[in-house]
């Protein structure tokens, strides 16, 4: 859930850039899910604001966050990350590109480790 609000935000964010120009945006954010072998992959992709490299360093950091104040604690992105790897012995990776959007990528294990 915290993956997909960080998604809708970046599609707000661009929606009320996109008000100060007269050029209209078409907001999306994609979810698809695949099994490969002995995992599950899920991906959710936006079309938002996209990110610089200094900040997709840190969006697993605990309350690192690019929110105004009283927008955001810092803690959403942390827990999923504590969720997928510690928990579930799963992955979760980053791709992102200022202005085109971000892909978050799950990997988790079908059956639990011994």
């Amino acid at each position: 859930m915290n993956i997909l609000s960080n998604s809708i935000d970046a599609l707000e964010q661009k929606f009320a850039a996109s008000r100060t120009t007269s050029s209209k945006v078409a907001l999306n954010i994609e979810i698809s899910t695949e099994v490969v072998n002995d995992k599950v992959i899920i991906e959710i992709a936006d079309n938002g604001s996209g990110m610089p490299e200094e900040v997709k360093e840190n969006i697993f950091n605990p309350f690192f966050t690019t929110k105004e104040v009283g927008q955001g604690t810092g803690l959403g992105l942390p827990i999923c990350y504590q969720i997928i790897v510690e928990k579930h012995n799963g992955q979760i990776q980053c791709s992102s590109q200022v202005g085109e959007g971000t892909k978050m990528m799950i990997e988790l294990p079908i059956k639990a480790g011994d």
